[in-house]
């Protein structure tokens, strides 16, 4: 099979996806606005082409033949995140396109005032001209279908999954028993300002806690003004971003991790938390309600409420045995229903029903 992820190159659950389907034999290109290096996968930067005897038209022109080109040149066009790549009706009924929404692109992240003009409906026209709506989990199913007013049963689930295999805890020896990481980026929507305002909380039930600052993002610098003005900097530790591969062994030294998000469409690092037998407390939002079992493999709480965060991982920091307990189910169903091969097994299968749906409507039935 060939398939043409219209995705950013640069983005860890790209490339995943698309060395999935690789290792599985098919050929798979990406076409982003920023590209990066994909084992085995063909990486191209988008751009309008060159007026040529290929592309003889003008801009617009040369931009919709190009896409059209695209849709004809492979089995399946495969749209990550509802970006305006330039499909009409017309250019994805050439081929098959599968769209599936991440999460800002139709949930207004807290931080965005509006969308602009115009940006809404055209999302809503992508995912209507699509053979399939691949989500990338069960509860997002139907805010998607909100957005879209459409029929979240014609949608198929996805799940993006961990690899177990990667993703597994050496020795309980190297954890930091009072250690609770964050590690979701210093983004609004991921709300690090809500567990800062948890900390001192935390520190006067348990003061000899500490906490794994982990990332970047644009709240960075307001978050550490607040950590200095809590007077809690003593027992905060900033971590610079880290890569994918070195994830599994930050995740394995922290007796817990957080993730007071005020949105999440899926949440694949706590399944990767999970999988590392490391409780999480979590947001109760669309996402965690599935990767977090409430009570099974983590503790969830109500969005934007520090006090109940705090008491949360206060409860979890002084039970042994339930974060144990918890670590272990989460591990559990890590390697259950989690397990990439797996995930990259549903995608195909997906695909498949991509391409009898893409025939049917071809043949006018």
């Amino acid at each position: 099979m060939k398939v043409c992820l219209l995705a950013d190159a640069t983005c860890i659950h790209t490339k995943r996806i698309a060395e999935g389907l690789t290792r599985r034999g098919h050929f798979v290109r990406v076409v982003s606005h920023k590209t990066d290096y994909i084992r085995g996968v063909t990486v191209d930067k988008f751009a309008v082409p060159g007026f040529s005897l290929r592309y003889p038209a003008r801009w617009h022109g040369r931009w919709a033949m190009h896409m059209h080109r695209l849709m004809r040149t492979h089995d399946v066009v495969h749209m990550n995140f509802l970006n305006d790549w330039g499909l009409t009706p017309e250019i994805a009924a050439a081929g098959c396109l599968v769209v599936s929404p991440w999460g800002s692109d139709i949930v207004k992240p807290p931080d965005l005032d509006a969308y602009p003009d115009g940006l809404p409906e055209l999302r809503r026209a992508l995912l209507h001209m699509a053979s399939a709506v691949v989500v990338y989990g069960r509860p997002f199913m139907d805010v998607v279908a909100r957005f879209g007013e459409m029929d979240a049963s014609e949608f198929m689930s996805v799940p993006l999954g961990v690899d177990a295999a990667a993703f597994t805890l050496v020795g309980e020896e190297q954890r930091r028993p009072l250690t609770v990481g964050f590690f979701k980026g210093f983004k609004a929507v991921y709300g690090p300002n809500v567990w800062i305002e948890a900390l001192p909380r935390v520190l006067a039930a348990v003061p000899a806690a500490r906490f794994d600052m982990v990332g970047k993002g644009p709240m960075l610098d307001a978050c550490r003004a607040r950590v200095r003005e809590l007077g809690v900097e003593a027992a905060v530790n900033w971590v610079p971003y880290q890569p994918h591969e070195a994830v599994p062994d930050m995740l394995g030294s922290w007796a817990l991790s957080v993730m007071p998000s005020f949105s999440e469409a899926f949440g694949v690092a706590a399944l990767e938390c999970a999988a590392m037998r490391t409780p999480v407390v979590a947001s109760r939002v669309c996402g965690f309600l599935e990767t977090v079992r409430d009570g099974e493999t983590g503790l969830l709480v109500p969005p934007g409420d520090p006090t109940a965060l705090a008491d949360a991982v206060v409860r979890l920091l002084g039970d042994d045995d339930l974060r144990m307990r918890l670590g272990a189910t989460g591990r559990a169903i890590v390697e259950a229903e989690y397990d990439w091969p797996v995930c990259v097994d549903r995608l195909l299968d997906s695909y498949d029903v991509a391409l009898s749906r893409s025939e049917t409507r071809l043949a006018g039935v």
